[in-house]
């Protein structure tokens, strides 16, 4: 896989009819998780009328699951396009106290992955809730009791205690008061998707990944199985609006 990709970058080659490619890899887990309404007089997913380039694509390979969530924002002037945010968030697989510059999170193929550079803060009970975000200094697997696990290293320490299963979310920049990278989710990732790709890194890096797509927009008629999806940021499950016990809905 490592091969292929090194010779895909080199670039430079030229052949004249048709070439298949094939690799293999490990990137994670596939999830189902759209509850199918019977009878429903709607479609399940309704869509914009064009998508956005992700603004916090993943630095390296890794995927988003269907039912992420997204905040879209469309072209508000003649400057800026459509973007796309991917909420991030990661689950502390072990107690972490609040000087501890080291902290474990669940690594099983159905979470997203982190990476060095990665902005982190503790995920808090609503989005307009700031607090101290730090940054991932180093990344490495592990197990922890027979678990599967990351071990991320910090810039510093989060300042508060961790306990097993609190949720972690990816923040808009590191300090000691921030809010998260995303603040309005309002759609969700409709299928699996990979990224294959190193991004851009700017504006002007026209060498890396630009990654664009239509997220389904969290509608009314819009389900999320939440035994399917797994455990969810305590600011996501306040938006709940399902009167169905183990069902999702904004």
């Amino acid at each position: 896989m490592d091969n292929f990709f090194s010779r895909q970058a080199n670039g430079g080659a030229v052949f004249m009819g048709r070439t298949l490619v094939q690799a293999h890899g490990n990137i994670g887990g596939y999830r189902n998780v759209f509850v199918k309404i019977v009878n429903s007089n709607k479609g399940a997913l309704s869509y914009p009328t064009s998508g956005g380039i992700v603004k916090n694509p993943f630095p390296g390979r890794a995927k988003i699951y269907a039912g992420d969530f997204c905040e879209y924002t469309p072209n508000l002037d003649d400057t800026h396009g459509a973007e796309v945010k991917i909420l991030k968030f990661y689950e502390a697989a072990k107690e972490a106290a609040s000087t501890d510059v080291t902290i474990k999170i669940v690594r099983d193929g159905y979470r997203h992955i982190p990476f060095v550079g990665d902005n982190i803060m503790v995920g808090q009970k609503d989005f307009t809730t700031k607090a101290k975000a730090v940054s991932v200094t180093r990344v490495e697997k592990s197990t922890e009791t027979g678990v599967d696990v990351w071990v991320l290293t910090l810039s510093e320490a989060l300042g508060v205690t961790v306990k097993n299963g609190d949720i972690l979310v990816e923040a808009a920049e590191v300090g000691a008061s921030v809010l998260p990278m995303v603040t309005n989710p309002n759609s969700y990732a409709d299928k699996d998707m990979d990224f294959l790709y190193d991004p851009s890194t700017s504006e002007d890096d026209y060498d890396g990944a630009r990654y664009m797509f239509a997220p389904a927009l969290a509608q009314q008629d819009t389900i999320i199985d939440l035994l399917a999806v797994g455990k969810l940021p305590p600011a996501v499950l306040a938006l709940n609006k399902s009167r169905v016990k183990t069902w999702f809905n904004l």
